[in-house]
């Protein structure tokens, strides 16, 4: 693989010192950094585009945080506890820093690539990939959420607390807690869950769950109240996209998914 001279740093500010390991470790190596915190949205995808590897400092949520913002770029997540966080993308720690970006700087390193999902709402590409999952629904939970589901020539009218679309990922994650199935991480699959589904007189759904090919999308078209706030949510980020009564939302797998570096 290509020998890494540069890289760019995201960190959460709560490291528990893992950053300076961290440091230390890639002036060792001679690779040049630059250091970004998570919050700073411009920064990270300005550097980015300039730099062989990004180096995640940090949980999950860094990651998920700065996927958002990568394209093509290999991205190595450092976990900055075990003890704090899950560390599920993490391919090294605190303890074995140096000898990981060791071989960064040698090449000795691979690739997985994550599949990741794009969203489209009323024909318009949401800004951000998921590489967990998308939320949509109402934007409280004790709300009720009113959609159409369409998948391929299959089509049904729920009521529900909101459908979490993921990938494989994604799958040991949210979607894992809400009643799914976990997939294997490097697996060709978009995974559905309708959150607490209502089965009553006027609605009894069958479409609650499921496993879909990679060619396949998810349609859902809200009919959501005004007074209960639909929205769109990617990978639980802050940022929310409206979803309101009408609107149209497709999700598919992404062309370009996250080259995760492993080893």
């Amino acid at each position: 693989m290509k020998k890494i001279g540069k890289a760019v740093v995201v960190y959460y500010a709560r490291n528990y010192g893992t950053l300076t390991a961290v440091k230390l470790a890639l002036r060792k190596n001679k690779i040049a950094a630059s250091y970004v915190k998570r919050e700073k949205d411009a920064a990270i995808r300005k550097g980015v585009a300039k730099t062989d590897a990004v180096i995640v400092v940090g949980g999950d949520g860094t990651l998920l945080k700065a996927s958002h913002f990568i394209e093509h770029t290999p991205v190595l997540h450092i976990s900055s506890s075990t003890d704090k966080n899950e560390a599920f993308f993490a391919r090294a720690t605190s303890k074995d820093a140096d000898m990981k970006i060791r071989l960064l700087a040698a090449g000795r390193y691979k690739i997985t690539r994550l599949l990741r999902l794009e969203a489209a709402l009323n024909g318009k590409k949401l800004p951000f990939k998921a590489l967990n999952e998308i939320y949509a629904g109402s934007r409280e939970a004790y709300h009720v959420s009113r959609y159409t589901l369409i998948i391929g020539k299959r089509k049904e009218e729920q009521k529900s607390s909101g459908i979490l679309i993921a990938t494989p990922a994604g799958s040991h994650a949210w979607v894992r807690s809400a009643g799914g199935a976990g997939l294997p991480l490097t697996a060709k699959k978009i995974e559905y869950v309708v959150r607490e589904p209502y089965v009553g007189r006027l609605t009894k759904p069958k479409m609650t769950k499921g496993v879909l090919g990679s060619s396949q999308s998810i349609t859902l078209i809200s009919k959501i109240w005004e007074s209960h706030e639909g929205v769109v949510v990617i990978d639980s980020y802050k940022k929310e996209f409206g979803f309101k009564n009408g609107d149209r939302l497709v999700v598919r797998v992404a062309r370009q998914p996250l080259n995760l570096i492993s080893f």
